[in-house]
């Protein structure tokens, strides 16, 4: 939640920018994404950053602010309903543009791969690293490179209970849909879990688990109490935590947190007290 733009997404839009333009010079490269959140607002950054032409579809029951936000980075946005979204992909696709996919990009999956690197590189001596999950990308890339480098380091995902489509991918074995996804945690309620993180998060991570909307929100405010300003999509792991969900770790052990984002205004921090 300390990172530029204010979540872990940095990480991922950097390399799947930087994929992208290895395929085509900067003047050619013209790119879509759909996004009403961080990952919006971490790719309008990148693109006005290295002066490249973006475009991002938003649902019309997006904040307004959201809109005004990514448009002051100077990208195109454009409102309509959620559900058609990817036939407005697939429009700008025709017209050569490149669909930056916000959570099961490969690329992107590796670029949060460089969060787990990290924490290993921090604190080596960690036992268990727990992770919010929404489509699955972030729980995928740390996943990945903390079991490549550390296998008996355990890593878990945590879901909304009325998003839990990662879970119940797991329990399916594919990846799953869940339309009716919706919870307080915004950032974790796509609806479909990711296929290439699903892939991932199958084979590397130790289990996923749920949260209710009273935990996520108990958790946004135990860590603002503690003077850390984290976003409902950003506690989930913290939720889990303080809810004894996660598998017993020893007293001797060392457990790492992440708490992936601190968008949030004055407003919603208020509705959450």
């Amino acid at each position: 939640n300390l990172q530029n733009t204010g979540s872990f997404k940095l990480r991922g839009v950097s390399t799947q920018f930087a994929a992208a333009m290895d395929q085509l010079t900067a003047g050619d490269l013209q790119m879509v994404t759909m996004s009403a959140g961080n990952y919006g607002k971490s790719y309008a950054y990148a693109a006005n950053s290295l002066g490249l032409s973006a475009t991002v579809l938003m649902p019309d029951t997006a904040p307004a602010n959201r809109a005004e936000m990514l448009q002051s980075f100077g990208l195109q946005v454009e409102r309509m309903p959620s559900a058609q979204l990817m036939d407005g992909v697939n429009r700008h696709e025709a017209e050569g543009k490149v669909f930056m996919h916000p959570f099961d990009d490969i690329n992107l999956i590796a670029g949060h791969g460089s969060l787990g690197m990290e924490i290993l590189k921090d604190v080596p001596e960690v036992d268990a690293i727990v992770v919010c999950c929404g489509g699955g990308g972030l729980l995928a890339g740390v996943a990945t490179a903390v079991k490549l480098f550390k296998p008996n380091c355990k890593v878990f995902g945590v879901e909304p209970e009325t998003a839990c489509s990662m879970q119940k991918s797991l329990e399916e074995g594919e990846a799953v849909k869940m339309p009716s996804a919706k919870s307080v945690a915004a950032g974790l309620a796509p609806p479909f879990a990711g296929v290439n993180a699903f892939k991932h998060v199958s084979k590397y991570c130790d289990g996923v688990v749920t949260v209710t909307e009273n935990e996520i929100k108990d958790a946004a405010k135990a860590a603002f109490s503690n003077g850390l300003v984290v976003e409902p999509s950003g506690a989930a792991a913290l939720a889990a935590f303080m809810t004894n969900k996660i598998e017993k770790i020893e007293d001797d052990q060392t457990l790492v947190i992440v708490l992936t984002g601190g968008n949030v205004s004055p407003q919603e921090l208020q509705n959450l007290f």
